[in-house]
């Protein structure tokens, strides 16, 4: 949120600090969430070397990690069924 805040003229900084604080004041309000994502997405269409910036910061397409540790753990990207344990009987 840094980075958009500081490429923000003072006017555009009170709008989006405004925005902050009705979103943070009713975390339920999905309008006060909207109006939020607008002020970004602004900021990041009209400034392509910060979205360029924030993207490089994000994991590469595809890469992804994935750690199971411990007797019967279980770990995978996208699961369908899975059971552990003994005696276990799965019925449709």
């Amino acid at each position: 949120m840094h980075a958009i805040w500081r490429r923000r003229s003072q006017a555009e900084r009170a709008e989006l600090e405004a925005a902050v604080r009705e979103a943070a004041g009713e975390p339920g309000d999905s309008d006060a969430a909207a109006a939020l994502r607008q002020q970004i997405k602004r900021t990041l269409r009209e400034d392509p070397q910060l979205f360029a910036e924030l993207a490089s910061q994000l994991p590469a397409a595809g890469a992804v990690t994935i750690t199971a540790s411990g007797e019967r753990s279980i770990a995978a990207q996208t699961i369908g069924t899975a059971v552990t344990g003994d005696n276990t009987t799965i019925r449709p």
